[in-house]
């Protein structure tokens, strides 16, 4: 079980909680619940109350939707230190996407009412989940244009230069990330035989590597040529 300051550190991993004391980040651990999830199990389905957020631990997470005919599309991966469900901490309504363990994970769940009682002395919070909100629509509103607008070709390129920054390795060396060439084509809606033939076409160009699930950037700038 991580520590409470590595607790402490994950919680302060979200805009929400980053400008808190050492002690009311704490006064929120104390309530948060540590709880584990085996690799494919739902953690929580649209629709399902919404009442906390949740930090990963360890292990990753895939946050999906679901329509009416069965159909499901993958909006993001989700890695240790990320933070997800912040919008239940708000309205405390139903959840609007899927969340499953896309591995073993570990998760810290902070309930809405130790949130709640945070925002009673530290309104300035309230702007900090505005911030995450909006970010969160900005988001939303960028992949709907790419749809629109980009072939799969260039939302796939922009896919792995987005995830190479977000993982934050140095620019010197290359990018290895640990993404499915499925999960991958969800990610940008493009069916798994048109991807995996995109993928291998950028393999035999050198700027890309496939190797155990995981795809490594080898020529950055190629890929931002195609963007």
């Amino acid at each position: 079980m991580p520590s409470s300051t590595s607790r402490r550190n994950l919680l302060r991993n979200s805009p929400l909680f980053s400008h808190l004391e050492d002690s009311e980040a704490d006064e929120i651990l104390t309530e948060a619940l540590i709880t584990n999830y085996p690799e494919g199990t739902q953690i929580f389905g649209k629709g399902d109350p919404g009442d906390s957020m949740m930090a990963v631990l360890h292990g990753r997470v895939v946050i999906s939707d679901s329509f009416s005919d069965g159909r499901q599309v993958l909006l993001t991966v989700l890695r240790e230190g990320d933070v997800f469900g912040e919008m239940a901490l708000l309205d405390g309504r139903e959840r609007s996407a899927n969340a499953t363990a896309a591995a073993e994970c570990e998760l810290l769940v902070v309930r809405r009412d130790s949130f709640l009682s945070l925002l009673k002395h530290r309104p300035d919070v309230s702007m900090d989940l505005m911030v995450v909100l909006c970010e969160r629509l900005r988001r939303t509103n960028e992949q709907v244009e790419d749809f629109a607008f980009l072939g799969l070709e260039r939302r796939i390129a922009k896919l792995l230069l987005r995830l190479a920054r977000e993982t934050k390795q140095s620019a010197a060396s290359p990018s290895r990330l640990k993404i499915s060439q499925r999960t991958l084509g969800e990610l940008v809606g493009g069916s798994r035989e048109r991807t995996n033939k995109l993928l291998q076409n950028w393999k035999r160009a050198g700027i890309i590597a496939i190797e155990n699930g995981s795809i490594e950037i080898r020529d950055t700038e190629a890929l931002a040529d195609l963007v």
